[in-house]
């Protein structure tokens, strides 16, 4: 991993805790997450303009893809996901968890697929640190680290969630590779982070047409979107703007490394972050477990990464 995609993945970790951090304050639901997405679709909706890429003459396989991390995982699965994980865990407790499982979810369907270069052992034992360390985060005490204690009814939906987040990351993966190929095949001479930007911007106009199609046909939805405007709620639109940062920043790193597994993996940065977030700001407890959690997720990092 270069140098470069490690220094906008922390970024974006920092920014990954804060949008989460608005969203458990303001009671994460479809019209949330849907009012979410607005600034960024508005903010980037720009580069369909000047971006040297034809979206519309894109090929098939492209919004298949699109098919596939937009309403599949992102709105189906991702969304509906953390709706229900937020309703019945802390932040301090479902953060970590959804944010663990994704880092072997990926590295599995990637090895599986064939997609990027083979993970090096190395590696793999950096990924099992980071896993382990997440997992211990939600705890008060070792002596509550056992299986019964995972296994509970909301385990379905930090599950549910992370499958969202595993499946909309590769799908990104392969639909900025699909970009890449299809400029290269047509002598088009962008740079790497403009073909992430007209990903992006593609990306963030379907997600919002998604949410709201949906918002439009659930009632009680339709009403939340209403109250958020008529009490001048502007929070979710600055968690909008942190959530689009995160993301942007995660697709051009997507082009500076070899397995997009190294992105899912750093982007475990974001759970001391918002482990600290969730203490200072929603007065959450915490416990020499989590601080070992913390140790765990750094260490593993710097195994995972820097040591291949």
């Amino acid at each position: 991993m270069s140098w470069i995609a490690f220094s906008l993945i922390v970024v974006s970790a920092v920014l990954h805790a804060s949008w989460n951090l608005i969203a458990k304050k303001n009671h994460m639901r479809i019209a949330l997450y849907a009012t979410l997405c607005i600034p960024g679709s508005l903010f980037w909706s720009n580069v369909q303009f000047w971006t040297p890429i034809p979206v519309l003459d894109l090929p098939l396989k492209f919004w298949l893809t699109m098919i596939g991390t937009v309403i599949i995982s992102d709105v189906a699965i991702y969304c509906i996901g953390l709706t229900y994980t937020y309703k019945k865990m802390d932040m301090a407790s479902a953060y970590p968890m959804m944010r663990a499982l994704p880092i072997l979810m990926t590295a599995g369907v990637t090895t599986l697929l064939g997609w990027g270069e083979p993970l090096p052992w190395i590696s793999v034992i950096g990924f099992v640190l980071v896993f382990i360390g997440s997992l211990l985060m939600p705890l008060k005490s070792f002596s509550d680290f056992k299986l019964s204690n995972y296994l509970t009814p909301t385990i379905f939906f930090v599950f549910y969630t992370a499958l969202g987040t595993t499946g909309y990351t590769v799908f990104d993966s392969q639909g900025l590779q699909i970009l890449r190929e299809y400029c290269a095949a047509n002598g088009i001479d962008v740079s790497k982070p403009v073909i992430s930007l007209t990903y992006y911007s593609t990306r963030s106009l379907c997600l919002v047409t998604t949410l709201f199609t949906v918002v439009l046909l659930l009632k009680d939805e339709r009403a939340a979107v209403k109250e958020y405007w008529k009490e001048r709620n502007f929070m979710p639109l600055i968690g909008g703007l942190c959530a689009s940062g995160t993301y942007v920043l995660v697709l051009i790193a997507m082009n500076y490394v070899t397995n997009v597994s190294y992105v899912q993996v750093c982007r475990q940065l974001g759970l001391p972050i918002g482990m600290a977030a969730g203490i200072i700001f929603l007065k959450e407890k915490s416990s020499p477990v989590k601080w070992i959690g913390v140790c765990l997720i750094l260490i593993g990092f710097a195994v995972a990464v820097l040591c291949k």
